[in-house]
């Protein structure tokens, strides 16, 4: 061991040191743990409430904003206009000769007027249409004198079947 002091009151502090117990530790590392995980999580505890309540700030001014915001003011206007008739406006449109004497039969040529034979008495509904309005045009045919829509099987050359039912859709079950 180590040699004795001479100082008196120093070996006095050595004996009463050595007469001490050491007392058990009151760590306990598991909870020690969990503060340490609590503590690193506080600082963003205002975040999500701060932010929450900050939307719902803006979600009450929007609606506020679109609650009370003035009633638009309509822009345009209908202007009726008379026009004045004359008999130039009802003379009937030329008719175009779809037929000439140097056109080949079968040629790109005839094959073009034949689309467009029909487009005469469309341009002069159109332009009747644009001029006096949908009621103006002549009335159309009715459905009664329409045919009667091809069937499926009909297409296919296949006998007609008769409906055996009554709904809308044929489910057999």
């Amino acid at each position: 061991m180590s040699e004795s002091t001479p100082d008196p009151k120093l070996a006095e502090l050595e004996k009463s040191l050595s007469a001490l117990v050491p007392v058990p530790g009151r760590i306990d590392r598991d909870q020690l743990l969990f503060r340490a995980g609590q503590a690193s999580a506080r600082p963003f505890v205002w975040l999500w409430p701060t932010t929450t309540g900050l939307l719902v700030v803006v979600a009450t001014v929007l609606g506020a904003a679109l609650a009370l915001r003035p009633v638009p003011i309509p822009v345009g206007k209908v202007v009726y206009v008379t026009i004045p008739q004359s008999a130039a406006d009802f003379a009937p449109m030329p008719q175009v000769d779809s037929s000439a004497s140097s056109r080949r039969p079968g040629s790109a040529a005839e094959l073009d007027d034949d689309l467009w034979a029909g487009s005469a008495e469309y341009l002069r509904q159109r332009n009747q249409a644009i001029r006096w309005g949908v009621d103006a045009l002549p009335a159309s045919p009715s459905m009664a004198s329409a045919s009667r829509l091809p069937t499926l099987e009909g297409m296919l050359g296949l006998p007609e079947k008769k409906p055996e039912h009554l709904g809308l859709f044929p489910l057999k079950f």
